[in-house]
C-alpha cells in the first residue's frame, strides 16, 4: 500500500534548521530540526540535537529523538539504532525487535515486505521474522 505524504520537510535559512509543511504549503512543524527526510510509508525521521526520531505523515511527532540513527520504514518497520545496537520498531514507535544486535537491516529483496529482517549477532547473520524478534 502506498500512502501519499501529506507533508514534505522544508528548510529555512533564517535558523538553519528543516520543518515539514503540508500539501498545502502551510507549515506543520516550524523549523526545529538538524535534519529532516522525506515521508516513506507514512513516516519520516528527522534528527534534532543529534538524536533520531520520526514524525508521521500529517507532521505528527510518534517517535521522540531518542535514537543514534534510524532507516527508512519498509514493509512497516524501521531499523533503529542505539548505544551500537540495532532492533527494529513499528509504524507506532514501538520496538518489536529489541536493539540487541550488531547488525540489521529489512531492505534487502522481498523479505522485508514478508515480515522478514536480516541480523547480524555475534558475528553471524540470519534471517528473522521482525513481528516475533525471532
Amino acid at each position: 500500500m502506498i500512502l501519499k505524504a501529506q507533508v514534505v520537510p522544508f528548510y529555512s535559512a533564517s535558523n538553519d534548521k528543516y520543518g515539514y509543511k503540508n500539501v498545502k504549503g502551510e507549515v506543520v512543524i516550524v523549523p526545529k530540526y538538524d535534519l529532516a527526510y522525506p515521508v516513506e510509508e507514512g513516516m519520516a525521521a528527522f534528527r534534532q540535537d543529534g538524536k533520531y526520531g520520526y514524525v508521521d505523515k500529517n507532521g505528527k511527532e510518534i517517535v521522540s529523538p531518542k535514537y543514534d540513527q534510524t532507516w527508512k520504514f519498509i514493509g512497516g518497520y524501521a531499523a533503529v539504532s542505539l548505544g551500537g545496537k540495532i532492533g527494529f520498531i513499528d509504524q507506532k514507535g514501538k520496538v518489536v525487535v529489541p536493539l540487541i544486535y550488531e547488525n540489521g537491516y529489512n531492505y534487502h529483496g522481498a523479505c522485508c515486505y514478508k515480515g522478514m529482517a536480516h541480523v547480524k549477532m555475534n558475528g553471524k547473520w540470519k534471517v528473522i521474522r521482525i513481528n516475533s524478534g525471532q
